[in-house]
Parts: structure tokens; C-alpha cells; sequence
């Protein structure tokens, strides 16, 4: 994809012109990550933001005991990486690529300089920035807040809902690859927790899983059985 028209479909540079997006887009570098390549970690300082051309990224934290818990997913298009360019503070999570991918790289002079030059940046990003925050303090509060099946059940419908492509018959489509250990993560739960989730669900006809890709057959059904897990 040429870079004016990626950066013409990431949220944060839509409003700006033609001409804007060729003065920031001659700012950005190209970096590529293998699978399990680590981009960056927590605690690390943090001077480069990533947009993703191809490919697919989750955005973890560590706890002090070792635990992984995934915060995010990202994809083509998205962005990710901005937290650290705006306060000047370490990483506040690590980055792991979790296919080959392809990044655009924006340095913290760059980006700093563009802000500058191009206010309207500064706008989308802390309205991106909003809508983030509010999406992880939900998240937050319901892993908190329910069981490790409920909340197994609640990742699938989030990502089905973020992620989802249409299928005949209904069916919803999750257009990632991920693994039991990644669903794990997001959910704040087990592997063997996961395993047993899925297993009950493909049973009941809710899901299909076919090469580390989910289907949802049925979203009303799935959401009806939160109150079951």
C-alpha cells in the first residue's frame, strides 16, 4: 500500500490534507519484525512510534511475579507506541510482533516536530488517546470483576466485535491468528482454562476453530451464555 494512502486510514492523520500527509509521510522510516520478535519492552525508553503496514502486534504487560497479560491487538492501519513520545517516560508495555510485520517508524523529533507544524495531529491523537483509556479501564474492571470463563467469553465477543469479518450463513470471522496461549492473555486466565472454554463452546455449536483462526457462529447465542459461564 502506497504511504499517503495508508496514513489517510489511520485515525490520527484522516483530517489532514494531501499535502500534510506528504510532509509527515517523508518523515517515517520502515522497520520489519518477525514472528515472536520482541519490538520493545516495559520499562525501556521509549523514542519511536510503529504503524502497522502489514501484520499483527499485542501490546502486554509483566507482573512482578511474571505473569503476561495481553492489553491489546493491533493490525494494519493501527498504531501503537505514541504514550511514550508525548511524556518522555519509559515503555509502559511491551510490544511483541506476533506474525511478520511491517512497520512505518516515526521518531520522537519527527512526531514532536509534526505536532509543532500540524496541530490537528495533536487533536487525534489524545481523541485516540481517550478512547483507548476508557477502553481499558472497562477492560480493567471486568477482569476484575468475573469469572475466568466469563471473561474467556467476553474476549472472544471484543475481538469479534473489533476484529470481525462476515461469513455466510452468519457466522463471524475473528481475522486473527491466535493462539489458546494468546486468548489466555487477553483474558487474564490459564491456558487450561481457555482449552476447556473452547472445547464447551464448540460443543454447543457457539464456535468453530480451524488453524489458529476463531469463528462465531452465533453472537446472540455466545453473548446468552455469559450469564452461563
Amino acid at each position: 500500500m502506497e504511504k499517503l494512502e495508508l496514513l489517510r486510514n489511520v485515525p490520527i492523520f484522516s483530517r489532514l490534507t494531501d499535502d500534510q500527509l506528504r510532509l509527515i509521510g517523508a518523515r517515517f522510516g520502515t522497520r520489519t519484525f518477525t514472528r515472536g520478535e520482541t519490538i520493545f519492552h516495559q520499562g525501556s525508553d521509549g523514542d519511536v512510534l510503529y504503524l502497522i503496514v502489514r501484520g499483527q502486534v499485542r501490546i502486554y504487560t509483566v507482573s512482578q511475579i511474571g505473569q503476561e497479560l495481553s492489553v491489546k491487538i493491533f493490525r494494519d492501519g493501527d498504531f501503537f507506541g505514541e504514550l511514550a513520545l508525548l511524556d518522555g517516560q519509559p515503555r509502559s508495555a511491551s510490544a511483541e510482533a506476533m506474525r511478520s510485520t511491517t512497520t512505518l517508524t516515526l521518531h520522537r523529533f519527527a512526531f514532536r516536530e509534526a505536532i509543532r507544524t500540524m496541530p490537528d495531529i495533536a487533536v487525534l491523537v489524545l481523541e485516540e488517546l481517550s478512547v483507548r483509556l476508557r477502553r481499558t479501564n472497562t477492560y480493567i474492571e471486568y477482569l476484575a470483576s468475573h469469572s475466568a470463563p466469563q471473561r474467556v467469553v467476553r474476549t472472544l465477543l471484543d475481538l469479534a466485535d473489533e476484529h470481525g469479518v462476515g461469513e455466510l450463513g452468519g457466522a463471524t470471522r475473528i481475522d486473527l491468528h491466535l493462539t489458546q496461549d494468546d486468548l489466555a492473555s487477553l483474558a487474564g486466565t490459564t491456558r487450561e482454562t481457555v482449552n476447556r472454554v473452547l472445547s464447551g463452546l464448540r460443543d454447543q455449536g457457539l464456535i468453530q476453530i480451524e488453524r489458529a483462526r476463531i469463528s462465531v457462529l452465533n453472537l446472540p447465542r455466545l453473548e446468552a451464555s455469559l450469564d452461563l459461564a
